[in-house]
């Protein structure tokens, strides 16, 4: 499993790429985190949404998803056009118990 931590300018106090004390929030060996101050995965996932079978009922601001839980399946592939995830929704605070349902059932 790898998870990916995307931080994006979104809130006003959201002015430079995440600090230190900032990444250490999710200090583990499977976790990648980016900064994405020009929104790229935001609108990526955004386009992918439109036409997908999943829309989340949170999570945009500015136009831009933000605060999103976003699972794939086992084997999922990024390339052109982005696989179906298996979970789409936010914020992350509300669907713990869920990513941790589809992660337990991938192991």
């Amino acid at each position: 499993m790898v998870v990916f931590a995307v931080w994006e300018p979104i809130l006003p106090t959201d002015w430079s790429a995440p600090d230190t004390s900032v990444l250490d929030r999710l200090n583990d060996r499977r976790v990648r985190q980016f900064w994405d101050p020009g929104h790229v995965l935001a609108a990526v996932i955004k386009k992918a949404e439109t036409s997908g079978q999943l829309h989340p009922d949170c999570c945009e601001r500015n136009g831009f998803f933000w605060d999103l839980t976003a699972a794939y399946a086992p084997g999922a592939r990024w390339s052109d056009i982005l696989p179906e995830p298996v979970l789409l929704n936010g914020p992350i605070v509300q669907n713990a118990d869920a990513l941790e349902s589809i992660v337990a059932k991938a192991k």
